[in-house]
């Protein structure tokens, strides 16, 4: 299998993201309209597509990544990145990710910034391990109700940060990360059966534990009232140590974890935020 990503300027190649959004968020009517996603593009958007080449077949389009300036020079915006789910977890995710990096740095972009649901494990672990990015912004109730695969509880987000020249973001792009020690580490929370019981909010030591659910997705499908009771957890816990300095900076399997690091000196600014979340 060999992909393919290049960016998209043609009206016939466009035409095809709205598509491939309903495909891989399962809501119909959340998605962006051709023609502003041409106009975004003429405007200076990214729109890349991700093309499965095969041999004697068509190529076809199974994933993409949408992003536009912000009102910072130095940063972009990454609105969405999606993959359709049967090739999930073939790396595509991760060749967009290193594309819209290249393209930025090219453009004169220092960072990239997204949201994501802070409580989907497995997108904490592709944005914090494989990618390299923190966040230290937790947006209550982001884009009010929303549909497809995001229905069931506020659609609370997670502000990411990805600074493209680090050391540290190439390191993870490109080779595995170590696995990070937090044996012994504090938790900010205890759960029983994937249930938020007890909040710890009076911790101050460098670094701490976050746990969040082993399975987002089907909490949200199966028990509408647990999943509320998730959202209401993380707001206060992140929403805590955050404003006491700490910023997420990696995440651990095994339980599904967070590491929180308390953070000297002042964070990056956190503008006001206008998007649709990557999943």
């Amino acid at each position: 299998m060999q992909v393919v990503i290049r960016e998209l300027h043609e009206p016939e190649e466009i035409m095809q993201i709205p598509r491939l959004e309903q495909a891989i968020w399962n809501d119909p009517n959340d998605t962006i309209r051709s023609g502003t996603l041409m106009a975004l593009v003429h405007e200076g958007a990214l729109l890349a597509g991700a093309y499965l080449q095969e041999p004697n077949a068509p190529e076809r389009l199974v994933g993409f990544i949408f992003g536009f300036p912000t009102n910072r020079p130095t940063d972009h915006h990454s609105h969405m990145a999606g993959v359709l789910p049967e090739f999930q977890g073939s790396q595509i995710g991760l060749l967009l990710k290193r594309y819209q990096r290249d393209w930025a740095l090219s453009k004169g972009y220092e960072r990239v910034v997204w949201t994501f649901d802070p409580l989907r494990g497995l997108n904490a672990h592709f944005n914090l391990r494989k990618l390299g990015a923190t966040f230290h912004r937790y947006i209550p109730n982001c884009y009010g109700p929303m549909g497809g695969i995001n229905a069931g509880a506020p659609s609370d987000r997670a502000y990411a940060v990805w600074e493209l020249r680090t050391p540290r973001v190439f390191q993870r792009m490109y080779a595995p990360a170590p696995t990070p020690e937090v044996a012994g580490l504090p938790l900010a929370n205890r759960l029983e059966q994937q249930v938020p019981v007890e909040a710890y909010l009076g911790l101050s030591d460098p670094r701490i534990l976050v746990q969040i659910p082993e399975d987002w997705g089907h909490i949200l499908q199966t028990d509408p009232a647990l999943a509320l009771a998730w959202r209401m957890h993380s707001r206060e816990v992140f929403g805590h140590y955050f404003a006491r300095g700490y910023r997420a900076v990696d995440f651990v399997r095994g339980p599904n974890r967070y590491l929180l690091e308390r953070v000297a000196g002042n964070h990056p600014p956190s503008p006001s935020f206008g998007g649709n979340p990557e999943p």
